[in-house]
């Protein structure tokens, strides 16, 4: 987040002008400016000598929780959030890895730290950012108290820079991603060079906070004098509404949101009656009906991107190519280099199958317990040897530059000659979405004892009444595309998707699993009667 001396800029150039939209909460610059100020001044009064000092957040979007982490931008303390919708373990594991001195949460999201029972949480300040708590225990500080301190000097926090964010999570613990450098002031200025982004514009946030993405986008605008507008991702006709009443100009949207603002009666005008010029968003799971309807509704505004919280913002694709080039595919952005290899880590010709590695200014430094490889590759480019990030996603260059994606698994991989590459599990992905008997879908390539090396495809029918019909075409779909994988398909109610748009992965495999093992038991039963 910004910090009180950029803040101050904004607040005496334009103090009237609104930068925050919380509901029905509005704040200028100038009360930005003030409660930073008593935020940051009472959070060195409390803050724990314990350095490195960290701070992190359950809390859901507030504009309590981006004055706090103002606040701790101010003292040099990173500040990040944890997935509140994740469970005990999950939540302790990532304390675990942080360290945290600080902990802000809201009574709503307090009880999963109680049960995550991290043995640290009884040492470090602890922040009711919504003064919730019927009975406070002593260690537990309402914010309130915070702001109540007269505003003055405070002094930064003395110890290395280091930025924290946390990966999904999705199939299991979330890994902490550290970087020890900043790479906000040079992405800002690619960002408004690319699209002239100023202080005049309105940012929506509909992503929780706790993604980086979601306080990424928030700071462009922020550094930039302009406003933001903190949504309800889960409600498309106040979405609707927001967009219109509040002026927004740009926004991110994870598919799912995106696909219920696009689906919903209210945003049927938005290209007439709004001021969308810039929608973000992944491309993964996003049909050509999504598409072509964004198209329709909100004007030719929809861009997709690729990028991990490993890696940063990587490739771009713009509103006119989404006309004809595949909606996971992009163009590597400024900064990015992105190569193609082999299971040895060799590059491979344009056209080709293979792994995909990036080269970054965004690049990660370490995660915080586990060991990320790296290449370092001279593609005879003239910027001579680079180092690469090994993703856990595998694609094609085509002819024109642009990535295609084809498959991914969770974080980063290590090179594993042994293990071949994946089929398009995107494509075959790509093309079910398309089936008009299909809402939803998610491929899952896995590889259990009962099964083997196997494709469970989950999916939801738009309709009781399209289930069958459904469920024969994924089948006819997947046999055609994979044929040389053996295919589960599994009709369920819906896939379970995280605020953030990814597809809860272990939550996906514990609801399917019991029924494909039946399967799988039963096709074997058959084959030994033969």
């Amino acid at each position: 987040m910004i910090k009180l001396t950029d803040i101050r800029k904004h607040a005496a150039e334009r103090p009237d002008h609104v930068a925050i939209v919380a509901g029905t909460t509005r704040l200028t610059w100038a009360d930005l400016e003030d409660k930073v100020a008593r935020a940051a001044r009472g959070l060195a009064a409390e803050l724990p000598d314990t350095r490195p000092a960290r701070a992190v957040f359950l809390a859901d979007n507030s504009w309590e929780l981006i004055v706090a982490m103002a606040a701790c931008a101010t003292l040099g303390v990173p500040c990040i959030g944890l997935d509140y919708t994740a469970g005990p373990g999950a939540t302790a594991g990532a304390l675990a890895q942080l360290q945290p001195s600080v902990i802000l949460s809201t009574g709503h999201h307090r009880g999963l730290l109680e049960e995550a029972d991290w043995p640290g949480a009884r040492t470090v300040l602890h922040i009711d950012l919504d003064d919730s708590a019927a009975q406070r225990p002593a260690r537990l500080k309402p914010f309130a108290e915070l702001l109540a301190h007269e505003p003055g000097p405070v002094e930064p926090v003395v110890q290395p820079f280091e930025a924290f964010s946390f990966t999904s999570g999705t199939s299991g613990i979330p890994k902490m991603v550290i970087r020890k450098t900043s790479f906000e002031a040079r992405r800002l200025a690619d960002l408004v060079d690319q699209f002239s982004f100023g202080p005049d514009d309105t940012h929506l946030v509909t992503v929780p906070l706790y993604h980086a993405s979601g306080p990424g986008w928030a700071r462009v605008f922020l550094a930039l004098g302009g406003s933001i507008v903190l949504g309800r991702y889960e409600d498309p006709a106040e979405l609707s509404r927001i967009i219109e009443a509040e002026g927004v100009t740009t926004t991110l949207m994870v598919p799912p949101v995106l696909t219920r603002l696009v689906s919903h009666p209210g945003s049927e005008n938005l290209h007439r009656t709004g001021k969308l010029r810039f929608v973000l968003s992944g491309g993964r799971h996003l049909n050509r009906w999504v598409i072509n309807n964004a198209w329709d509704r909100l004007g030719p505004v929809l861009h997709l991107y690729y990028g991990t919280t490993e890696s940063g913002l990587n490739t771009l694709i713009t509103p006119e190519e989404l006309l004809v080039a595949p909606c996971r595919s992009g163009h590597p952005m400024a900064g990015n280099t992105i190569v193609i290899v082999d299971a040895e880590g060799r590059p491979l010709p344009v056209g080709t199958r293979g792994r995909v590695a990036i080269a970054s200014y965004q690049l990660m430094d370490a995660y915080a317990n586990a060991t990320p490889t790296f290449l370092h590759l001279d593609l005879g480019d003239g910027q001579g040897e680079q180092r690469f990030l090994l993703t856990g996603d595998s694609g094609v260059m085509d002819e024109q530059g642009r990535l295609e994606l084809t498959g991914r698994s969770d974080g980063v991989a290590k090179m594993d000659e042994t293990s071949p590459l994946d089929v398009n599990v995107f494509g075959l992905e790509s093309d079910l979405m398309d089936l008009p008997c299909v809402r939803e879908t998610s491929v899952l390539r896995v590889e259990v004892p009962e099964i083997g090396d196997a494709l469970i495809v989950p999916f939801a029918a738009v309709s009781p009444e399209r289930l069958e019909s459904g469920r024969r075409a994924v089948q006819a779909a997947c046999d055609r595309r994979v044929p040389c994988l053996p295919n589960y398909v599994v009709a369920v109610d819906a896939i379970p998707f995280s605020p953030t748009g990814k597809v809860r992965t272990a939550q996906l495999l514990d609801m399917v699993l019991p029924q494909v093992r039946l399967v799988a038991r039963e096709q074997m039963r058959e084959l030994l009667a033969v």
